[in-house]
């Protein structure tokens, strides 16, 4: 089973260490994920090929050029004053979805795929099997504050499947798998240098989701051979600069490289 985390930009280095552990001859028979990685796990189970990360890679790549996610302070200020429900309308996000989701419906993948979003309501984490993929996707990558909340079929406003589980192996786990892969691009927790409201919201965010992460991990079985690929974090910052996209394919790749080095899970030849 693969599991792949929430991330933001840091999604772009799922895609290398997707590219290693395919080209190692690890493919999934499942797929659990959340926001970013929700973005890269729909295509995967789809089709769990090295043409598909190929795919993949060159989407990441366009997505460095043409940003989903307008930028600029005044258009943030002008959004908190009208009461809109995000600083970005979420349109772009959309377009892109729509452009490259591979099946209409969830259900539709080869490979079983789970997907997490938070019901805005209640504050429930919702497990989507089935369904309309490009709603639920951009409900799964709908950050808190920064995108609008989506409605899903069951009638409720949906956000950011990471609020709850940034990387989903409770989830994981209560579908008994025997072998994890973890695409873990979550970032450290680490104070936002410069102090600003969008900073300190997302630094929040980021504090509340690692501890919440380090209670998930306590609830794996041991007796789970889980192969962990973590991307280091070395400056803690915000995930949205697309412009680090490349070294970030290559830090995954890296990463990964290093991880099926230590697992043991392949044979000397």
């Amino acid at each position: 089973m693969f599991v792949l985390s929430g991330g933001a930009v840091r999604g772009a280095a799922q895609v290398g260490m997707l590219r290693e552990v395919l080209t190692a001859g690890i493919v999934p028979d499942a797929v659990v994920a959340v926001s970013a990685g929700a973005l890269n796990g729909l295509p995967i189970a789809n089709d769990p090929s090295l043409a598909q990360v190929e795919v993949l890679e060159e989407l990441w790549r366009g997505v460095a050029d043409n940003p989903p996610i307008r930028g600029g302070t005044l258009r943030t200020i002008v959004s908190i004053l009208r009461s809109r429900p995000g600083f970005d309308t979420g349109e772009r996000l959309r377009e892109l979805i729509e452009d490259n989701v591979p099946v209409a419906d969830l259900g539709d993948t080869l490979l079983p795929i789970h997907v997490g979003t938070t019901a805005a309501s209640t504050g429930r984490l919702c497990w989507w099997t089935d369904g309309p993929a490009v709603d639920i996707l951009c409900a799964s990558a709908a950050i808190p504050g920064v995108f609008p909340a989506v409605p899903l079929t069951d009638g409720d406003l949906h956000l950011d499947g990471g609020v709850l589980s940034n990387l989903p192996l409770r989830h994981a786990v209560t579908l008994s798998p025997t072998r994890m892969v973890v695409f873990d691009v979550a970032a450290d927790f680490l104070p936002p240098e410069k102090q600003t409201a969008l900073t300190l919201m997302l630094t929040g965010f980021r504090a509340a989701t690692a501890e919440l992460t380090r209670q998930e991990w306590i609830d794996v079985p041991a007796d789970i051979e889980v192969m962990h690929i973590k991307l280091v974090d070395p400056g803690g910052g915000l995930d949205l600069d697309f412009g680090d996209t490349e070294s970030l394919l290559g830090d995954g790749a890296a990463a990964a490289r290093a991880a099926i080095a230590a697992s043991g899970w392949l044979s000397p030849d």
